[in-house]
């Protein structure tokens, strides 16, 4: 994948570290290496470190290289932000990094520095198939499960094959549906695999061998049981969030400047996060469903994630059949058959539901995937008059409550203070916030509200300092900046700009896509043959060995 903001980009999935994700960004810490290999690290948190409850799932990282695609500074240095998913579903970046090249080493350094943060290893790993960065994820974190990510994979599809038989056929569709199917079992997925490439007559095609040979490394069928690997289904987080920076950054930029545009783009994702909030907080549902689970998943989810279930909720009344249902010493196994919108069987499910624990598992494995309940679920706990989704089953990573009110005062600024003034402050922000909202739609009590405030400033006002030095605005600004103290020498040099792999060697072999699409933008119209060819008239032979016989003949 090329992108236009950045090389590389490593994708957190994490039971988002809400802590660190309002957080300002404040430090720019440089590898003291020599100058031709200088690394840079910017870290979103305060602290440095995840907080206690944060647990990480899954980060991917994807690498590509290109001139075209140095946009963010001017020492071609490549960006590469950390992304975790918040409540809302949306990427929001916890960190990030800048190095020099994409070296084993570089890349060494850069998730130990992500690994010094965050405290834990993830659980699961997804890369590209970069040689370099695949050997730096088995070394920072021999615990964490690696797989390859399927959006790459399947983007290289297009340069495997011609693109004739890929317009001339049905290949690429049937192709998708069978390795995202995540229903599949394995011998069910290498049974249709070999149908289809015998089908096509590509068994001598080096590129789906060689996928074939390592597709326990990409194939969901394989790894359904490892918890959140969902969230990466279905589109690539890296292509969005380099395309979201590319908006504040320039290929020109000092160091300086390009922090400065990291912090306005952070802003940015932090102002979206608010208006998300809001909109929770503000919305109203209109339920249709007899049962409460609705209405309890409207009250625990944020707006986002609560008309998901929903959806799931009206598809597990609507598009699940209950075809048995036994009850032994309190499990209730339930076969289930999922139609879809044309009325034909998609799958066939098996539901286990122990009474009065309300423990319950689905052979479809959804909630393992992206941690929310499926239909079938949904359908089961509907058929024993359950009014209520099991609290272990609501995960906290999706909850609308997930920031505690403790840390609502990060969104507001840099603060040092002691636990029980932030708290304080925190409280006071929020009643603030809470009186404002009720009263915003009452112009007369939004003014008497007004008046309330501006006598409580004139209390303040008699016994605050009015006498602030330059020393202490110094200070202040220093804080915003997150710098605790300036050195009295700075070792850092100016970087060099740097060339990396796939920068433009001219040698790499090209591709038949690439060949026609070249020279179909090359062709033109040459005046001297009236032929659409690679040449004008002033080289054109035609015109030439014209005039030459006419020349001959005048003589």
């Amino acid at each position: 994948m090329r992108s236009q903001s950045g090389k590389t980009v490593i994708e957190v999935e994490q039971s988002v570290n809400q802590h660190q994700i309002l957080n300002r960004s404040q430090l720019l810490q440089c590898n003291k290496r020599s100058r031709s290999d200088m690394s840079s690290e910017i870290d979103i948190s305060d602290e440095g470190e995840a907080s206690e409850n944060s647990s990480m799932e899954m980060i991917e990282v994807s690498e590509n290289s290109g001139d075209e695609d140095y946009e963010t500074n001017k020492y071609r240095m490549i960006f590469v932000p950390f992304t975790a998913i918040d409540n809302h579903r949306k990427s929001v970046t916890i960190g990030a990094g800048l190095l020099s090249n994409e070296t084993i080493e570089s890349y060494t350094w850069l998730l130990e520095a992500f690994l010094k943060a965050h405290g834990t290893q993830p659980k699961l790993v997804l890369t590209d198939q970069d040689p370099a960065l695949i050997q730096a994820v088995e070394r920072v974190f021999p615990e964490s499960k690696h797989r390859l990510c399927m959006w790459h994979i399947t983007q290289k599809l297009q340069k495997k094959v011609s693109p004739d038989f890929l317009k001339k056929t049905d290949f690429r569709k049937r192709f998708n549906k069978l390795v995202w199917n995540v229903y599949l079992e394995p011998e069910t997925f290498e049974k249709e695999w070999n149908i289809l490439i015998k089908e096509y007559k590509l068994e001598d095609n080096r590129w789906f061998n060689d996928m074939f040979n390592i597709r326990e490394n990409w194939i969901p069928a394989y790894f359904k049981d490892m918890p959140m690997h969902g969230l990466m289904k279905t589109t690539s987080r890296s292509e969005s969030i380099n395309s979201f920076f590319n908006k504040y950054a320039q290929s020109g930029n000092f160091l300086i400047y390009f922090m400065l545009n990291y912090d306005t783009a952070i802003k940015k994702q932090r102002n979206t996060r608010r208006q998300l909030d809001k909109a929770t907080k503000d919305a109203k549902y209109l339920f249709k469903m007899p049962t409460g689970l609705e209405s309890h998943a409207a009250s625990v989810y944020t707006k986002t994630v609560f008309l998901d279930v929903r959806n799931e909720i009206y598809k597990g009344a609507w598009n699940c059949s209950l075809d048995s249902v036994e009850n032994t010493n309190g499990l209730q196994v339930v076969m289930i058959t999922h139609w879809d919108k044309n009325k034909e069987v998609k799958t066939n499910c098996k539901v286990e539901l122990k009474l009065p624990e309300k423990d319950v598992t689905c052979s479809c494995q959804l909630f393992t995937r992206t941690g929310l309940l499926c239909r079938h679920i949904y359908a089961v706990l509907k058929n024993n008059h359950i009014e209520e989704i099991p609290e272990k089953y609501i995960l906290r990573r999706w909850r609308k409550d997930v920031i505690s009110s403790h840390n609502l005062l990060n969104k507001h600024g840099f603060v040092e203070k002691g636990d029980e003034i932030l708290k304080l402050i925190s409280e006071a922000y929020e009643n603030f916030e809470y009186c404002l909202d009720v009263v915003k739609g009452d112009k007369e009590k939004l003014v008497s509200m007004v008046e309330s405030t501006r006598k409580m400033r004139k209390e303040v006002e008699r016994f605050a300092s009015k006498q602030i030095t330059s020393d202490k605005n110094e200070e202040d600004a220093l804080k915003l900046l997150g710098i605790n103290s300036i050195p009295e020498t700075v070792e850092i040099q100016v970087p060099s700009v740097i060339r990396n792999k796939g920068s433009g060697t001219k040698k790499r072999l090209i591709s038949n896509s690439e060949k026609a699409t070249a020279s179909k933008s090359s062709t033109r119209i040459c005046t001297g043959c009236n032929l659409y060819v690679n040449h004008n008239a002033r080289t054109c032979k035609v015109r030439i060995e014209r005039e030459k016989q006419m020349n001959s003949k005048k003589n």
